[in-house]
């Protein structure tokens, strides 16, 4: 079964309402720019959820939620590397959590990781036959009605949270209220971050987790007067706006559907890769100052000399990023895919005798120009 498109086009909801309806077995799989979350579903119920965030893995959630400290998370994941396991055959192994208690956090996470992506309004999604590991499926599967109300929900909630903390580069500082003794895990440990210069976006890449629980956490410490609002600065991360507005250019290619997954291409790669990618127009300096050093890096390669197979990364999760920046550009008009070497192309272009100006590669350029 092959299903794609665009969030903006077939929110979350009715993506979870279409998958049960069907019954569909398999993943479907979200990603915006880096971010990439794949929901498993069995006859159209939610058996697994798995994100390639580091800050919604199963183990910060057990850390943030208090069922472990960071050294017995540290140690838990030195067991999984020497003995080749999950983390929760390792944490059962090692004695730190009982069965019970790692298939309701396991399930607790899963329900924040997806409910989380109703907070996502930009982005792309495609249906892969495919199921995870046993040891990461649930056994009993979570409600697909429950979980779209919860994360419609979440979205009302966020909503009116943003009316006190207005965007992410709100800065908190300690209020006139001592925090109780009582406070849970989430907050004790805002709490314990804030100190008057980090914003909301500083204090959760410390704290890690759901955002939606970070959020609701911070909102309702400033409700209580725990914590108050130090100041609002005018952009929630100032150093990496330039990245961001990149990293929109990336959605709007893929939102207008020049490529519609990774492994969904219309043009097979092994073709791809035997072309010469040449630069017709270099993107302005301006832009490429702006660019992730790994994007300029890849760019770096299109001489007209360089295979995309050379090109390419070896690794299959860099190499869909590589193809989305490709892609980018040829939707743009900058680049030219030549059947064989720029060089090559002269070469035989001199034997048959032909005149530079009538080279077809050159035409291109003159065009362009």
């Amino acid at each position: 079964m092959e299903f794609s498109g665009r969030l903006t086009a077939f929110p979350l909801g009715d993506l979870l309402q279409w998958a049960k309806n069907d019954r569909c077995t398999g993943a479907l799989v979200i990603r915006r720019s880096e971010r990439e979350k794949r929901i498993y579903l069995h006859a159209g119920e939610v058996v697994g959820c798995l994100s390639n965030d580091p800050a919604e893995y199963y183990g910060q959630h057990l850390v943030l939620h208090g069922h472990l400290t960071d050294d017995q998370l540290f140690k838990a994941l030195s067991h999984c590397a020497s003995h080749g396991t999950r983390l929760g055959m390792a944490l059962r192994e090692l004695g730190m959590l009982q069965p019970e208690v790692i298939q309701q956090t396991l399930r607790e996470q899963i329900e924040d990781v997806v409910c989380d992506l109703f907070l996502w309004q930009r982005g792309i999604f495609y249906f892969q036959s495919e199921m995870p590991q046993e040891e990461e499926i649930l056994p009993e599967p979570i409600d697909v009605v429950r979980l779209v109300m919860e994360g419609t929900r979440w979205v009302d909630e966020v909503a009116r949270m943003r009316r006190v903390l207005i965007h992410d580069g709100v800065v908190l500082r300690r209020g006139d209220r001592r925090p109780g003794e009582d406070l849970p895990p989430v907050q004790r440990r805002i709490v314990e971050s804030v100190d008057g210069r980090r914003t909301l976006a500083d204090l959760y890449k410390k704290i890690r987790g759901s955002y939606y629980r970070f959020l609701a956490g911070a909102f309702r410490l400033c409700l209580d007067r725990v914590l108050d609002i130090e100041e609002v600065r005018e952009t929630a991360e100032a150093g990496t706006q330039e990245m961001s507005v990149y990293d929109l250019l990336l959605e709007q290619a893929t939102e207008e559907q020049v490529l519609v997954a990774r492994r969904h291409m219309a043009v097979p790669l092994d073709l791809l890769e035997r072309c010469y990618p040449v630069w017709v127009e270099e993107p302005a300096e301006d832009e490429q100052t702006r660019m992730p050093a790994k994007a300029r890096d890849f760019y770096a390669r299109f001489d007209g000399r360089t295979s995309l197979g050379n090109a390419f990364s070896g690794d299959a999760r860099v190499r869909g990023r590589e193809m989305d920046l490709l892609l980018l550009q040829l939707q743009k008009g900058r680049l030219a895919l030549l059947p064989a070497p720029v060089d090559h192309l002269e070469q035989a272009a001199e034997r048959r005798g032909q005149p530079a100006l009538q080279r077809w590669w050159r035409k291109v350029f003159q065009q362009a120009s």
